[in-house]
């Protein structure tokens, strides 16, 4: 980590490149993206498999506290940093029949955002804001709440994007098992992305604003429906 990353000092250009800090449940897949945002407008630093909801935020405050980078503000821990950088956590829901995470999903976006940390939650987990780049969700669709139907979507729609691709036409392919590595994610899933962002941003909108209703319910219940597209939003500032 170097010292850019995390705070200025005082002898830092007043127009200089934005930092930000991204901790990621994912080892692999969700650095690699967000990753394929740098350019020289901003400065970037991913952290993969950081674990997820409190867990992540716990190693997140944790990893600003070992630099000293912590302060009590109103009875509270919040991140010393400055305001030309961003801390964002990213973690899925991730609901398993009777896991009863639900608190634990919920406090953990709240206890980040006290702390002044950003959320990038999905649920039910990343791959809901890969499909948004391909396909629109009816978010009354109850099939979707779940990501095994992100992983059968997918897996259909990479057939038909590599009709020529042998292992994309096997019977036995399927994304879950095939495309969670870096380079499968890189060269294949992300190059027929990369160019429907704004689109999926749209879709991503669309969702949270229909679970954005006057009687909103607590985030696990808000699903589909993913909050990527936020910091997706920063870093193409």
């Amino acid at each position: 980590m170097e010292p850019w990353e995390i705070k200025e000092d005082d002898t830092r250009k007043v127009d200089t490149q934005r930092v930000f800090i991204i901790f990621c449940e994912d080892s692999a897949i969700e650095p690699a993206y967000f990753n394929m945002f740098k350019h020289e407008g901003i400065r970037l630093s991913t952290h993969g498999n950081t674990k997820q909801h409190h867990a992540q935020v716990d190693h997140t405050t944790e990893f600003f506290s070992d630099k000293d980078l912590l302060e009590i503000k109103n009875g509270k821990e919040v991140l010393k940093i400055d305001d030309g950088t961003q801390v964002w956590c990213v973690f899925d829901r991730d609901k398993e029949p009777n896991d009863r995470k639900d608190n634990a999903f919920n406090d953990s976006i709240q206890n980040a955002n006290e702390k002044g940390i950003q959320t990038a939650w999905s649920n039910d987990d990343f791959e809901l804001w890969v499909l948004l780049h391909f396909e629109d969700i009816d978010p009354n669709d109850t099939d979707y709440s779940n990501r095994t139907k992100y992983y059968e979507r997918l897996t259909d729609i990479l057939k038909q994007q590599y009709p020529n691709e042998a292992k994309f036409q096997h019977a036995n392919f399927d994304y879950y098992k095939t495309m969670k590595s870096k380079k499968n994610f890189i060269y294949y899933t992300y190059l027929k992305m990369k160019d429907n962002i704004e689109i999926a941003i749209t879709r991503a909108e669309k969702l949270e604003s229909h679970h954005n209703t006057p009687n909103s319910q607590p985030p696990h219940l808000q699903c589909p429906c993913t909050r990527v597209h936020h910091l997706v939003k920063e870093l193409r500032k």
